[in-house]
């Protein structure tokens, strides 16, 4: 295999995980018309996801975290609550501008290490943000349209998915990815699990169209994306791949276009493509930082792998 077959590779399996990951709401949605709960509805993801993920660390024979704690509370305190505003959000509004919210979390990544850790943003990022806030202007044109509860929920989804992404960086530098992640998808499903039996909500899967929603919603929204994410990572660096799986928005869209007829006009998609230049930028800034620092040494350093 030649090395632009070998980076081809790495980056069709960076589209495979940004397609599955835009495959969320439109499952949930499914999910949702047979009488699932959203506790219910996330129980029965991450147990299933888990399940699989468990298999492939055993079978592979993955080292897990030491020490547990960190990861596990990671899941009970980080992706637990912010998986459950997601699906929250997806009830109210569209996948489409769901998805639009969500990808608000970049800017948040930059406002929480400016407040938290005294980290300046720079030019990039600082244009990456004002480029999010100006998306989400031209996205909500129409706001009216748009139920405020969910508009609200989608960006405190933003800012719990950022918070969450920033410990998450810091707890899991050392660990491997599949089964820390194997890891917090079992803690989350315990906290799913106890909500939806203490809350009455849980259901068992009775119909033909509940079983394909959440084995899509397990295993195409989660377990697909997450293992060709770390594939892709290995081959063409964490860099590029995150580079790659900005098209998620995009690919959201037009799953919603396609498949529930969900209507975008101009601003809404003039937004979008905003959200989504905001998102590179954030991508791109450690390149350029790394190509403006090896440009001033002469090292002919490449560009730094994050």
């Amino acid at each position: 295999m030649t090395v632009h077959e070998h980076r081809g590779r790495g980056i069709l399996l960076a589209l495979l995980s940004a397609t599955g990951f835009s495959t969320l709401g439109l499952f949930a949605k499914l999910i949702y018309g047979e009488g699932f709960s959203v506790p219910g509805a996330l129980a029965w993801r991450f147990t299933a996801a888990s399940l699989f993920l468990w298999a492939f660390v055993f079978v592979t024979k993955r080292a897990l975290p030491k020490p547990l704690w960190p990861v596990i509370l990671l899941g009970f305190l980080g992706f637990a609550p912010q998986a459950g505003l997601y699906f929250v959000t997806v009830s109210i509004l569209d996948p489409g501008i769901a998805g639009l919210l969500l990808y608000l979390y970049p800017s948040f990544v930059v406002i929480i290490g400016l407040v938290v850790f005294r980290k300046r943003p720079g030019w990039i990022r600082t244009a990456a943000l004002l480029l999010s806030l100006a998306g989400c202007l031209l996205t909500f044109w129409k706001a009216g349209n748009y139920p405020p509860l969910g508009i609200a929920m989608g960006v405190i989804t933003a800012v719990f998915y950022a918070a969450y992404l920033v410990v998450g960086d810091r707890t899991l530098k050392e660990v491997d990815p599949i089964a820390a992640t194997a890891l917090i998808m079992t803690a989350a499903a315990l906290v799913y699990w106890s909500i939806a039996l203490g809350t009455g909500s849980a259901k068992l899967p009775s119909s033909p169209v509940s079983v394909v929603g959440i084995l899509g919603v397990a295993l195409v929204a989660t377990v697909l994306p997450v293992t060709t994410l770390f594939a892709s990572m290995r081959i063409i660096g964490a860099a590029d791949t995150s580079l790659v799986s900005t098209l998620e928005p995009v690919l959201t869209i037009g799953l919603s276009s396609l498949l529930i007829g969900e209507k975008f006009g101009p601003p809404q998609l003039a937004g979008g493509a905003l959200i989504v230049v905001a998102v590179l930028l954030i991508d791109l800034a450690p390149r350029l930082a790394g190509r403006k620092a090896a440009g001033e040494s002469g090292s002919g350093a490449g560009p730094i792998a994050y």
